[in-house]
C-alpha cells in the first residue's frame, strides 16, 4: 500500500517565511523569523520546536497561520511515530481552518496508520468533499476501503484518483493490488505494467506484478519482476520474500531460502519469511528447523493461522501427534473457516481411530468448501474404516463428480465396491498405492487404515 502525502511538504506561513528586516547597524538583510523556518524543517525535533515556538505567539500569528504551524507540527510527531500527538495537531489545524483539505488527508494517513479505518475513511470523505479533484484524497481513501475488504469501492477510487491524474503510479498500483486480491490477476498484471511505465524506477509495481504472475503459476515471469524490484531498491524486503516463494514453487529450495534470509535480515520482525523459510525447510525435510522458524513467525504473530497450521503439519511429520492437534486447534480458533485445517485435524483422528471426531472435521471442511475433493476422500475412507462402506462409496463417487481423474479416490472407490461385491478387485484393495498422491497446496489425503494416512506430492505449507 502507498499513501500519498502530497507532497510530503510542510507548508510556508502564508506571509511567507522569509520576511526581512534591517538590523540596526547592519549592512544587509537578516531572516527575521528562525521560528518558521525551523517549523518547516524536515527533521521530527526540528520541527516540533521550532512549530511549538510560533505557537506559543497565540494571536500575533494569523489564524491561517496558526493552522499551517499545527498541521506542520503534526506531520513532525507523525515522522516521529507519534500518531496520537499527530492527530490532536491535524484537528487543531482543521478547527482554525476548516476548508484545510491537505490537514483531512494528514488526518486520515495518521488514523490509517492506527488502524482506525473507519475514522481514516471518513478524514479522506472530507477531503475530496472539499475538493472533488484531490486525487490524493481518493487514492488514500482507496487504500483504507481495501483494508475493511471493500475492494469494489477501493477500485472506484483508484479509478477516480487516475481518471484526475492519468500519470498517478500509486493509483495504478493500488488498483492492481485491488485487482489482485479479487483474483482478477490480467487487470492487476496490466495496472502495474502502467505503473512501471510511468516510473521505470517503481519497486512496488514490480513485486506486485511478480506476485500476480506468481498466482498464474508463472514462475519465470515473477522471479524477473522480482529481480527488476530488488534492482531499483535493494533493502526492499518485500520482493525477497516473494522471490523466495517463486523459487520454492519451483523446488529450487537452497535459493528460496537464501532470499528469505535476505528479508530477515532487512526485516527481522517480518513473520511471512519465517513462515516462508520454515516451509523451505519442511519440504527439504528438516522438521526441527522449520519448527523453529514457524515458532519464530507466531512468536511475531501470535493471530498467524497459517503459521499454527503449517506448524501443526511439521509436528505430524515428526511423529508428534498431540502438539500437532494443539496447532491446529488453535488455526481452527482463529480461522473458524480454515477448510485445510479441519481436514488436517480430521487425518489425526483417522490415524487414532476416532473416526467420528474425523468424520465431524472432514464435514466441516467440505461445508467450508463444497469442491474440497480431498475432504471428501478423506471422509470416505473415515466411513470405510468405521465400516459403513455404503456412505464411503457416495463421497469417494463425490470427490470425482469434482475431479474425475483423482487417482486416489477412483482407487479407494475401487476397494469398497470389491467389498461391497461391487467392479472392484480384493487384489486392488490388497495393494495400496505406494506414490504420493497429488494434492493441491493446503491439502492432504489419507488411504485406508492398511495403508496409513497418505501426503501430497505437492507442497503442504501455506504462505
Amino acid at each position: 500500500m502507498q499513501v500519498d502525502w502530497n507532497g510530503r511538504t510542510r507548508a510556508l506561513k502564508v506571509a511567507g517565511v522569509a520576511a526581512l528586516l534591517m538590523v540596526a547597524g547592519a549592512a544587509s538583510p537578516v531572516m527575521a523569523d528562525e521560528a518558521w523556518d525551523k517549523c518547516t524543517s524536515p527533521e521530527p525535533d526540528i520541527g516540533i520546536a521550532g512549530c511549538t515556538e510560533v505557537l506559543s505567539r497565540g494571536t500575533q500569528e494569523t489564524q491561517r497561520d496558526r493552522a499551517i504551524a499545527f498541521r506542520n507540527r503534526g506531520l513532525s510527531y507523525k515522522d516521529k511515530g507519534d500518531y496520537d500527538a499527530a492527530i490532536i495537531d491535524y484537528g487543531e489545524a482543521i478547527a482554525l481552518y476548516p476548508e484545510y483539505v491537505s490537514a483531512y488527508n494528514d488526518l486520515g494517513i495518521a488514523y490509517l496508520a492506527k488502524n482506525d479505518l473507519e475514522r481514516a475513511i471518513a478524514a479522506y470523505s472530507a477531503a475530496v468533499r472539499l475538493d472533488p479533484d484531490y486525487s490524493y484524497g481518493y487514492n488514500n481513501r482507496g487504500n483504507a476501503y481495501r483494508d475493511t475488504g471493500e475492494t469494489a469501492l477501493a477500485i472506484a477510487d483508484y479509478t477516480q484518483a487516475i481518471r484526475i491524474d492519468p500519470d498517478y503510479v500509486y493509483a495504478y498500483n493500488g488498483r492492481g493490488n485491488a485487482y489482485q486480491d479479487q483474483a482478477q490477476y490480467e487487470e492487476a498484471i496490466a495496472d502495474y505494467t502502467e505503473a512501471v511505465r510511468i516510473d521505470p524506477e517503481y519497486a512496488p509495481a514490480y513485486n506486485g506484478r511478480g506476485n500476480a504472475y506468481r498466482d498464474l503459476g508463472e514462475n519465470d515471469l515473477a522471479i524477473a519482476d522480482y529481480d527488476r524490484a530488488i534492482a531499483a531498491s535493494p533493502d526492499y524486503v518485500l520482493p525477497y520474500n516473494g522471490r523466495g516463494n517463486a523459487y520454492k514453487d519451483l523446488g529450487q529450495l537452497d535459493l528460496a531460502i537464501a532470499d528469505y534470509n535476505k528479508a530477515i535480515e532487512l526485516d527481522p520482525n517480518y513473520s511471512f519469511a519465517y513462515n516462508g523459510r520454515a516451509n523451505a525447510y519442511a519440504e527439504k525435510g528438516d522438521y526441527e528447523l522449520a519448527i523453529a522458524d514457524y515458532t519464530q513467525s507466531l512468536r511475531l504473530d501470535r493471530n498467524y493461522a497459517v503459521a499454527y497450521r503449517n506448524r501443526g503439519l511439521a509436528y505430524d511429520e515428526i511423529g508428534n501427534t498431540d502438539l500437532a492437534l494443539r496447532d491446529f486447534d488453535m488455526a481452527i480458533r482463529l480461522n473458524p473457516n480454515y477448510a485445510y485445517a479441519y481436514n488436517d485435524r480430521g487425518i489425526i483422528y483417522d490415524s487414532q481411530g476416532d473416526y467420528e471426531k474425523a468424520i465431524k472435521d472432514y464435514t466441516a471442511a467440505i461445508e467450508i468448501d463444497p469442491n474440497y475433493t480431498f475432504a471428501y476422500n478423506n471422509r470416505g475412507v473415515a466411513y470405510q474404516n468405521m465400516g459403513n462402506p455404503r456412505r464411503a462409496v457416495d463421497d469417494y463417487e463425490a470427490a470425482l463428480n469434482i475431479e474425475p481423474g483423482y487417482t486416489r479416490a477412483k482407487e479407494n472407490l475401487d476397494s469398497v465396491l470389491a467389498e461391497l461385491g461391487g467392479t472392484g478387485s480384493k487384489t486392488e484393495m490388497a495393494s495400496p498405492e505406494t506414490n504420493r498422491s497429488q494434492v493441491p497446496s493446503g491439502g492432504k489425503s489419507v488411504q485406508p487404515a492398511s495403508s496409513g494416512p497418505n501426503r501430497s506430492g505437492e507442497s503442504l505449507f501455506q504462505l
